[in-house]
């Protein structure tokens, strides 16, 4: 009988043990889990030198350069950081204009949309993005192609169409 106590005892001390462990180990996956993307991703200095990375490369290629040759790269490169910044939950604010307005008349076709997406994913893994923080972002990102592919310019005001 008091063989079988002390199994009991020890088999209630190892489930106190072991449901301890567990709710440990819970606990210390919980804030990996609440982190932001952003946060995920490397934060500030990891989203900078990918987009410092990406619009470099497009601006090099000549099948991709020609949306670039007017506008203010350094600009660019600061308002998409901002902008991947606030879409990944890492606390900025995207202070730039929509979108559509951005890209509107610049007659941005599908293959440089996706050359520019194959740029960007190729950065997120050279600056070690892990797959499923690169599949997130470029999930947020996706949306944008109707707001950037063939967006037509704005009629003037004053005209009737």
């Amino acid at each position: 009988m008091i063989c079988q106590m002390k199994t009991r005892s020890d088999a209630a001390r190892q489930g106190v043990f072991a449901l301890s462990v567990l709710m440990l180990l819970a606990t210390r996956a919980l804030p990996a889990a609440q982190a932001s993307l952003y946060a995920r991703m490397g934060g500030e200095p990891v989203v900078r030198a990918v987009v410092s990375d990406t619009l470099d490369r497009v601006v090099a290629d000549p099948h991709l350069k020609r949306s670039f040759a007017e506008v203010d790269v350094e600009r660019v490169k600061r308002l998409l950081a901002e902008q991947i910044c606030e879409l990944a939950d890492g606390g900025c604010r995207y202070s730039g204009d929509a979108m559509r307005e951005v890209h509107a008349g610049h007659q941005i076709s599908e293959a440089e949309f996706y050359g520019m997406v194959e740029i960007l994913r190729d950065s997120l893994r050279r600056h070690d993005v892990g797959l499923r923080e690169r599949n997130e972002l470029l999930a947020l990102l996706a949306p944008m192609k109707r707001d950037v592919v063939d967006v037509p310019a704005p009629l003037s005001a004053g005209v009737s169409p």
